[in-house]
Protein backbone atom coordinates (compact mmCIF):
# COMPACT_ATOMS: atom_id res chain seq x y z
CA UNK A 1 0.00 0.00 0.00
CA UNK A 2 3.18 2.69 0.70
CA UNK A 3 4.48 1.68 -2.80
CA UNK A 4 1.02 2.15 -4.73
CA UNK A 5 0.33 5.51 -2.94
CA UNK A 6 -2.45 7.32 -4.29
CA UNK A 7 -2.72 4.37 -7.03
CA UNK A 8 -3.90 2.19 -4.27
CA UNK A 9 -7.54 1.72 -3.21
CA UNK A 10 -9.65 -1.13 -1.61
CA UNK A 11 -12.53 -0.19 -3.83
CA UNK A 12 -11.59 -1.95 -7.62
CA UNK A 13 -11.54 1.23 -10.11
CA UNK A 14 -14.06 0.83 -12.78
CA UNK A 15 -12.28 4.08 -14.72
CA UNK A 16 -8.99 5.22 -15.00
CA UNK A 17 -7.79 8.26 -12.70
CA UNK A 18 -5.39 10.57 -14.19
CA UNK A 19 -3.01 10.09 -11.32
CA UNK A 20 -3.83 6.32 -12.02
CA UNK A 21 -0.70 4.70 -12.23
CA UNK A 22 0.53 0.83 -13.41
CA UNK A 23 2.95 0.24 -10.10
CA UNK A 24 5.42 -2.20 -10.76
CA UNK A 25 8.14 -1.13 -8.72
CA UNK A 26 8.96 -2.10 -4.98
CA UNK A 27 7.08 -5.29 -4.04
CA UNK A 28 5.04 -5.21 -6.96
CA UNK A 29 8.03 -6.43 -8.82
CA UNK A 30 7.81 -9.60 -7.36
CA UNK A 31 3.64 -10.07 -6.39
CA UNK A 32 0.82 -8.60 -8.54
CA UNK A 33 -1.28 -8.81 -5.24
CA UNK A 34 0.62 -8.46 -2.29
CA UNK A 35 -2.02 -7.37 0.18
CA UNK A 36 -3.94 -9.80 -0.49
CA UNK A 37 -1.38 -12.94 0.05
CA UNK A 38 -0.58 -10.79 2.95
CA UNK A 39 -3.92 -11.16 4.92
CA UNK A 40 -4.74 -14.70 3.88
CA UNK A 41 -1.16 -15.59 4.67
CA UNK A 42 -1.85 -13.93 8.12
CA UNK A 43 -5.11 -15.17 8.60
CA UNK A 44 -4.45 -18.48 7.69
CA UNK A 45 -1.19 -18.50 10.40
CA UNK A 46 -2.87 -16.77 12.88
CA UNK A 47 -5.50 -20.13 12.58
CA UNK A 48 -2.17 -22.32 12.64
CA UNK A 49 -0.87 -20.59 15.83
CA UNK A 50 -4.10 -21.58 17.96
CA UNK A 51 -4.32 -24.73 16.45
CA UNK A 52 -7.89 -24.33 15.36
CA UNK A 53 -8.15 -26.72 12.37
CA UNK A 54 -12.09 -26.30 11.97
CA UNK A 55 -11.62 -21.95 11.57
CA UNK A 56 -8.37 -22.85 9.71
CA UNK A 57 -10.42 -24.83 7.13
CA UNK A 58 -13.42 -22.30 7.41
CA UNK A 59 -10.75 -19.56 6.73
CA UNK A 60 -9.29 -21.11 3.85
CA UNK A 61 -12.36 -21.54 2.09
CA UNK A 62 -14.29 -18.57 2.31
CA UNK A 63 -10.95 -16.25 1.79
CA UNK A 64 -9.80 -18.69 -0.67
CA UNK A 65 -12.82 -17.75 -2.83
CA UNK A 66 -13.07 -14.25 -1.72
CA UNK A 67 -9.72 -13.29 -2.78
CA UNK A 68 -9.88 -15.70 -6.22
CA UNK A 69 -12.83 -14.19 -7.06
CA UNK A 70 -11.78 -10.72 -6.55
CA UNK A 71 -8.45 -10.90 -8.16
CA UNK A 72 -9.55 -12.35 -10.60
CA UNK A 73 -12.27 -9.63 -11.37
CA UNK A 74 -9.51 -6.79 -10.67
CA UNK A 75 -6.95 -8.51 -13.28
CA UNK A 76 -9.70 -8.09 -15.88
CA UNK A 77 -10.00 -4.44 -14.51
CA UNK A 78 -6.46 -3.84 -15.08
CA UNK A 79 -6.37 -5.18 -18.34
CA UNK A 80 -9.03 -2.91 -19.32
CA UNK A 81 -7.45 0.03 -17.70
CA UNK A 82 -4.07 -0.64 -18.60
CA UNK A 83 -3.95 -2.84 -22.06
CA UNK A 84 -0.51 -4.61 -23.10
CA UNK A 85 0.93 -2.49 -20.38
CA UNK A 86 -0.65 -4.95 -17.81
CA UNK A 87 -0.66 -7.87 -19.83
CA UNK A 88 3.65 -7.53 -20.25
CA UNK A 89 3.62 -6.91 -16.49
CA UNK A 90 1.25 -10.02 -15.78
CA UNK A 91 2.99 -12.27 -17.91
CA UNK A 92 6.50 -11.66 -16.00
CA UNK A 93 5.13 -10.53 -12.38
CA UNK A 94 3.69 -13.88 -10.18
CA UNK A 95 1.02 -14.14 -8.00
CA UNK A 96 0.27 -16.34 -5.02
CA UNK A 97 -2.90 -15.74 -4.95
CA UNK A 98 -4.30 -19.36 -6.10
CA UNK A 99 -6.80 -20.05 -9.02
CA UNK A 100 -6.05 -16.59 -10.48
CA UNK A 101 -7.49 -17.50 -14.06
CA UNK A 102 -4.98 -16.87 -17.05
CA UNK A 103 -8.07 -16.64 -19.56
CA UNK A 104 -8.64 -12.44 -18.99
CA UNK A 105 -11.04 -10.82 -20.45
CA UNK A 106 -13.28 -7.60 -19.92
CA UNK A 107 -15.40 -7.97 -16.77
CA UNK A 108 -19.14 -8.00 -16.81
CA UNK A 109 -20.89 -5.93 -14.17
CA UNK A 110 -22.63 -8.53 -12.82
CA UNK A 111 -19.54 -9.95 -11.70
CA UNK A 112 -18.31 -7.24 -9.82
CA UNK A 113 -17.53 -8.74 -6.44
CA UNK A 114 -18.02 -5.85 -4.20
CA UNK A 115 -21.91 -4.87 -5.53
Amino acid sequence: MVTAKTSFNHLIAKRREVDHDLITHGIYKYERHPSYVGFFSWAIGLQLMLKNPISLVAFAGVLGYFFCRRTNYEEQTLLQLFGPQYENYRQRTPTLVPFVSKDMRAPKASEDPSD
